[in-house]
């Protein structure tokens, strides 16, 4: 298995919504975007609802400071170039710690207006 697979399997061990497999199918049919950095790697897919898109990410694993320091910003950029408004992220809630400009909603679905 690639670092890649490893980490986005290590992500999927704290979620109960997908398989691996599943995983790769979103990516294989765009319905999902991978970000691979240099020891990390972000999951994203693009929601649209009828008043807003958001860009959610929702499997990252690897490096904390390059996935919050290097990738979010180009994933937020991204996402704002392709028309999204929010940015979601769902995951643990030691995500808050290192990303205070989010806010916390009950279901630990940190947001942001991009």
């Amino acid at each position: 298995m690639t670092d890649r697979l490893a980490q986005i399997a290590r992500a999927l061990e704290h979620q109960d919504t997908h398989t691996l497999q599943s995983v790769l199918d979103a990516l294989d049919t765009n319905r999902a975007q991978a970000w691979c950095g240099e020891r990390s790697t972000i999951v994203t897919e693009i929601l649209d609802f009828p008043l807003m898109r958001v860009c959610r990410i929702w499997l990252a694993g690897g490096d904390m400071a390059e996935l919050t320091t290097e990738m979010l910003p180009q994933v937020e950029a991204w996402a704002k170039a392709n028309g999204c408004t929010r940015m979601e992220i769902v995951g643990r809630k030691g995500w808050k710690r290192v990303l205070p400009e989010y806010s916390e909603p009950p279901q630990t679905v940190l947001q942001k207006n991009i």
